[in-house]
């Protein structure tokens, strides 16, 4: 039998991949179009970053002509998270790379990025509802709490207009980043007259990952990280069970990159196994306690 030669194509070229699997990951990454994402991490040193929040200075106030203003201070809370770091891996043979039907390269490719960025977008659901109270003695970290509404009936406008109260003037449909919902909510909006599904959009309209619709102008995309629940309303009608949806507004979560996806591989040569890894090291924090609503909402019908 002629011996066979094994072409660079049939290699797995880390660089190739790492241009490849990079962009699918935050492509695939339904919460990373909502946040701030940035690379301000690289190259610095320590295992931990700090998050500023800044406080309002308070409106504007009369004056008196010839009178000097009186100043206040910039009041800013510093918040802490841990940089981590998040991976995956696969293994493939010659025989799969070079033999079997389909691409199993390609597919590998496809399975990292999508692991990745869902551990990324649950990463990032998890600090918008993350919630600490400060507990005293040597707790250095602050008070911190998303706002929360919490009802037993499903997903609707009408539950929808409940939470916005709590951002009082400071409502503004076009600071809504995106409403994050869970399957079953997504079937409960569909009953929903105020809710616009995205086959309705028209064609060229352009689409946030996840994207399902819109209500009330604002963009809803679905991501069945969010949380679930055992118990809607902490046992005045029973267990019900259910799930959280978030009305995230922009700037309300931050993800700092201190190294994006690495893809790195080896050789086991005696076995004829490629294996190629991939890691990310990142934080993520919610920044704003005012920007986030998390609604717990019954897994019923509306």
């Amino acid at each position: 039998m002629a011996d066979e030669v094994t072409t660079t194509a049939d290699l797995i070229i880390p660089e190739v991949w790492a241009d490849a699997v990079g962009p699918h990951i935050l492509g695939k990454a339904v919460m990373a179009p909502l946040v701030d994402v940035d690379d301000q991490l690289v190259g610095q040193p320590g295992d931990s970053v700090t998050f500023p929040k800044f406080g309002y200075i308070g409106d504007a106030e009369d004056l008196t002509e010839g009178v000097a203003m009186e100043a206040d201070a910039l009041s800013m809370t510093d918040t802490k998270a841990t940089i981590k770091e998040v991976g995956k891996a696969v293994k493939l043979t010659d025989s799969a790379t070079l033999s079997a039907l389909g691409n199993p390269r390609s597919q590998a490719q496809t399975q990292i990025a999508l692991s990745v960025s869902r551990k990324i977008d649950a990463d990032l659901i998890a600090a918008a509802v993350y919630t600490h109270t400060n507990g005293g003695g040597g707790d250095e970290e602050a008070t911190t709490a998303p706002l929360t509404l919490a009802v037993t009936t499903g997903l609707s406008w009408n539950v929808l207009t409940k939470a916005f109260v709590l951002l009082g003037d400071d409502y503004d449909p076009a600071e809504v980043a995106a409403i994050v919902v869970h399957s079953k909510q997504h079937a409960q909006l569909l009953n929903d007259a105020n809710f616009l599904s995205a086959d309705k959009f028209g064609a060229g309209a352009v689409l946030l990952r996840g994207q399902i619709g819109s209500i009330g102008t604002m963009p809803v995309v679905i991501s069945d990280r969010v949380p679930a629940v055992t118990d809607v309303d902490g046992g005045t009608t029973g267990n019900q069970a259910g799930h959280k949806a978030l009305v995230i507004l922009k700037g309300a979560l931050a993800l700092k990159y201190k190294r994006r996806p690495l893809v790195e591989t080896d050789r086991d040569i005696m076995a004829r196994i490629n294996y190629i890894t991939t890691n990310a090291h990142y934080a993520v924090k919610r920044v704003n306690d005012l920007g986030v609503i998390a609604i717990t909402v019954a897994d019923v019908l509306a």
